[in-house]
């Protein structure tokens, strides 16, 4: 039965895909004319600006460069461009462990993961034009202020408050129109959650529904909203399939940047390498797995560390690849009595789904079937709540991206055999973890994969703050509110757990001990995919993004997050981008002024 609804899936992309023939040709077309494509008689050009990583943050802060900067820009990707179905929001599961997904694996977690193959995470990141903003569930945030503030407070960083970024949020935040955002009454589980944030008007809990960066169907990241309006400047040049593979520093009258080393593949898979210089500013944007890989295999990085791996040490920056951050999901299956509409076989064939989707954009197909959110900003205890609408959860689709063992996987989802089931997904995550973990190399060749720790619940407050969430989880779906669903909580029946639950009375009362609790995240939770904090502000960089020691070197990506984003991060990093862009222009007027002078 998985297998007859994964199918489905992929036969109701084919039809989209077929019915959507105009946009597949301009897709396909732009998929061969990457315009501007630096060219081999170019290669031994220098460039004011070399990026480093065409995704959020490199595609946003390409875009400004671009438009307003009197210099040369030169983007460098890994990737090529991503297909059309990649902006078809319901087939998003289906890219990952695709041509554009790195497909990393976390090491053997010490502290969760234990119902997933030797307990290791699947890390999904973006390789290609938009990185992971066009492999991601494109939800939107519009960021908390506290967040920022606690990052001046905390962390000394005087540039960083809300108050600071505030601008930069609104302006990178897309227009409504370019946006969809879940509607009032748009099925049971919404007019539940609207009814509970009445029921709740007491509690310090903020109800939002679902916002998306999608406009008329189709996913709108910043490769639609910032990159392709430049990608034919004159100023602007890109270089696709092409991995950077390290940084030359060179000193006098102080430590810069002076090159890059970059490889690329030819037609006989042979390594072709050639050095690019940077004239003003080499930024990276290559994300928090691969920003410090690049800079640790350039030999920037802890000395001692480096050394052991036989790379001689350019700089000494001893916290690169430390800090790392990511949000840690659990998620509980609750199956209805009632008909959602939830995204199963029956939502998925029914011919007004595809109607309203080829004609408006709207519907199941329309959207990734994340509903809506609740969240506490408590300091104690700060957690998130995500209501996902996916009644049936195919075993053969989301084994392959999770990593999961067969029987942890059955126990999660024990009506995984039923294609036509009705019910919801609810993730309950620890807004601000304390756990914290490392990249490291393995060796310095950069396209070997990096060894990433994420150390998921590896401080114990993590444990609590999320079974806080996971109890006001519980208390939501069998309010008053829901009641009109007739929810049924499946408790996991975990061979590992059953010293702690679930006995009879917690199906009944909802009220599982903390030990059950704390012994179903460690097996079953799941990362968020939204990594940060590896190359952190303050430590690593200095407060405009620049690494402390070599002024030239800017990172603009979600490892200068010193702490984790109370939501998904994806426009705070843009945002970050406009930020970096304007320090680097203003920069350029005060170079231009003084060379009047």
């Amino acid at each position: 039965m998985g297998q007859h609804f994964q199918k489905i899936l992929v036969v109701a992309g084919i039809l989209i895909g077929l019915l959507s023939g105009l946009a597949m040709l301009v897709g396909s077309l732009l998929k061969e004319s990457i315009p501007n494509v630096l060219a081999p008689a170019e290669r031994q050009f220098a460039f004011d600006y070399v990026i480093v990583g065409a995704g959020t943050g490199g595609s946003t802060l390409t875009s400004l460069l671009a438009k307003h900067s009197n210099g040369s820009v030169l983007l460098i990707e890994a990737g090529s461009v991503f297909g059309l179905l990649s902006r078809i929001p319901l087939l998003t599961t289906f890219q990952q462990k695709g041509i554009n997904d790195w497909s990393f694996l976390s090491v053997p977690q010490i502290h969760s993961s234990r119902g997933l193959i030797e307990q290791r995470q699947c890390l999904p990141r973006g390789k290609g034009l938009g990185g992971s903003a066009n492999l991601n569930y494109m939800l939107h945030f519009d960021g908390h202020g506290p967040d920022f503030d606690a990052w001046h407070q905390l962390h000394n960083l005087s540039e960083w408050s809300w108050a600071h970024m505030g601008r930069f949020m609104a302006a990178a935040t897309a227009k409504p129109c370019d946006m969809f955002e879940i509607p009032r009454g748009y099925s049971t589980l919404t007019d539940a959650l609207e009814d509970a944030q009445s029921q709740f008007a007491d509690k310090p809990w903020v109800f939002r529904r679902s916002r998306y960066n999608i406009k008329n169907g189709l996913r709108h990241s910043v490769v639609q909203q910032f990159l392709q309006p430049v990608l034919k400047n004159a100023n602007l040049r890109l270089l696709p399939e092409a991995l950077v593979k390290r940084i030359q520093l060179s000193s006098g009258p102080t430590l810069h940047a002076s090159s890059v080393l970059v490889g690329l593949k030819d037609g006989e898979n042979k390594e072709v390498e050639f050095s690019i210089e940077v004239r003003r500013e080499l930024i990276l944007c290559a994300g928090s797995y691969q920003t410090p890989q690049l800079l640790q295999a350039s030999g920037i990085g802890n000395s001692s560390t480096l050394a052991k791996l036989g790379i001689p040490v350019l700089h000494n920056s001893p916290l690169v690849g430390r800090n790392l951050h990511d949000h840690f999901n659990v998620p509980l299956f609750v199956s209805m009595g009632v008909a959602g509409p939830s995204l199963n076989q029956r939502t998925l064939l029914s011919p007004m789904s595809m109607l309203n989707y080829l004609r408006s954009g709207t519907g199941p197909f329309g959207n990734f079937g994340v509903l809506g959110h609740v969240a506490s900003h408590e300091e104690q205890s700060p957690f998130g709540i995500t209501f996902f609408g996916a009644g049936a959860i195919d075993e053969a689709a989301l084994m392959s991206i999770s990593n999961f063992k067969v029987a942890a996987f059955r126990a999660l989802f024990p009506r995984y055999y039923n294609a036509s089931q009705e019910g919801f997904v609810v993730i309950s995550n620890c807004l601000q973890p304390k756990s914290r973990g490392s990249v490291r190399l393995l060796n310095r060749h950069m396209r070997r994969n990096p060894l990433i720790d994420p150390n998921y619940l590896s401080h114990d407050d993590d444990v609590a703050c999320t079974i806080a969430g996971i109890r006001t989880a519980v208390k939501l779906v069998t309010s008053s509110s829901f009641a009109q669903l007739r929810p049924y909580i499946h408790w996991p029946k975990l061979q590992e757990c059953t010293n702690f639950g679930p006995f009879e009375r917690d199906f009944l009362e909802h009220q599982p001990s903390d030990q059950y609790l704390e012994c179903l995240m460690r097996h079953i939770g799941l990362g968020s995919h939204h990594p940060g904090g590896s190359c952190a502000l303050g430590s690593v960089v200095d407060s405009q993004l620049r690494l402390l020691g070599v002024p030239n070197i800017r990172v603009v990506d979600a490892s200068v997050l010193p702490r984790p984003i109370s939501g998904n991060p994806n426009t705070v990093i843009s945002a970050i981008a406009m930020r970096a862009a304007s320090w680097i222009l203003k920069s350029e007027l005060l170079q231009e002024g003084r060379r009047r002078q």
